[in-house]
C-alpha cells in the first residue's frame, strides 16, 4: 500500500548559485559525506547535487512533513546500488522521525533525472501490508 508520493523539480542553476555563493557551508548543511564524495568530483557536479536536492524535497513531500520542522537534510542521503539504481538512506534521527509517522515497516523508492538545466525526482513510500488496518 502506498503511504505517500512526492515529486520535485529544481533548476540546476539555483544549486550551482548556492554552491558558488555559500560553498562548503551549503554543501555540508544539505548533503551527506557520501553524496559529496559522489557529486563533487564530477564534471557537472551541480547537476548531480541538484538531483539529490530534488530527491530530498520529494521525500519530505512523500512523508507529508515538508522540509520544515525537524527535517535534517543530510540525513536523507541519495546513494547508488552497484547497478546504478538510486536509493534513499535515512540517518538515525530521520529514520526515527519517519518511523514515528509511518510505522516500523516501510520501503522508500526513488527515481532521479537531470539535464543541464533541470533536476527532478519522485519518491514513493510503501507501507508493509501488515500495517494496514
Amino acid at each position: 500500500m502506498i503511504f505517500g508520493i512526492g515529486i520535485d523539480t529544481i533548476e540546476v542553476g539555483r544549486i550551482a548559485n548556492s554552491i558558488a555563493t555559500y560553498g562548503d557551508q551549503f554543501v555540508r548543511r544539505i548533503f551527506s559525506e557520501e553524496e559529496t564524495r559522489y557529486c563533487a568530483p564530477r564534471p557537472h557536479a551541480a547537476e548531480h547535487f541538484a538531483a539529490r536536492f530534488a530527491a530530498k524535497e520529494a521525500f519530505a513531500k512523500a512523508l507529508g512533513t515538508g522540509v520544515r520542522r525537524g527535517f535534517i537534510w543530510k540525513e536523507v542521503s541519495v546513494r547508488k546500488m552497484f547497478t546504478g539504481q538510486p536509493f534513499i538512506q535515512l540517518g538515525e534521527t530521520m529514520r526515527s522521525r519517519a518511523t514515528g509517522i509511518i510505522g516500523a515497516n516501510f520501503r522508500i523508492k526513488v527515481s532521479i533525472t537531470h539535464t543541464k538545466e533541470l533536476a527532478e525526482a519522485i519518491v514513493l513510500i510503501e507501507l508493509d501490508e501488515s500495517q494496514v488496518q
